[in-house]
């Protein structure tokens, strides 16, 4: 018998373990683990924060917090705006996507660096360090870096800037210079 779909949405000519046809109608799937809502794995908390305006990083040779004000998205509200973090929330533990990026728009000059990195309550993550050299005099430099990192709740992360040019402002773009990640299903 061919598998058939009437115009109740009735499935005919399956047999699986024994059960007749017309097993499985929409009333079934509409209350089954199938149905919207009951597959409760999804990739959340989510989050994109940027910088509110360009950012003036003048204290060279030392680490700051990004003041990273705006917020793209967060599905569950657990980035803060005042401090610029992220806090796991209750029940969301496990593996997670970390993203940044930071664009410096004028300085650092030829041979000068910014780098970036993540704090985990506080200390660095491993996986979150990377630095960008600059080609020329006040030259774009633009870094990045992804990784996944196992989170309990309560984990706070935040994301720091660093710049190496004496003297100078290095200047970070507010639309290129970002954190954020998402919790991966089954992770």
């Amino acid at each position: 018998m061919a598998i058939a779909i009437n115009g109740s949405g009735t499935v005919t000519g399956i047999s699986v373990g024994g059960l007749p046809d017309g097993i499985v109608d929409n009333d079934m799937i509409a209350n089954s683990t199938i149905a919207e809502g009951k597959l409760a794995n999804d990739n959340t908390p989510m989050w994109f924060a940027r910088l509110n305006g360009n950012y003036g990083h003048g204290a060279p040779n030392t680490w700051v917090d990004a003041q990273l004000a705006t917020e793209v998205f967060d599905t569950d509200g657990a980035w803060d705006t005042s401090n610029y973090k992220f806090t796991v929330p209750s029940g969301k533990a496990g593996k997670y996507v970390l993203y940044y990026q930071q664009q410096a728009i004028d300085n650092p000059d030829d041979g000068e660096n910014i780098q970036g990195r993540v704090l985990k309550n506080g200390s660095n993550l491993q996986y979150s360090n990377i630095m960008g050299i600059s080609a020329g005099s006040n030259h774009t430099t633009i870094i990045g870096k992804s990784w996944v990192e196992p989170l309990a709740v309560g984990d706070e992360l935040k994301m720091q800037l660093y710049q190496n040019d004496p003297g100078n402002t290095v200047n970070y773009n507010q639309y290129n210079t970002y954190f954020g990640g998402y919790r991966l299903i089954g992770g």
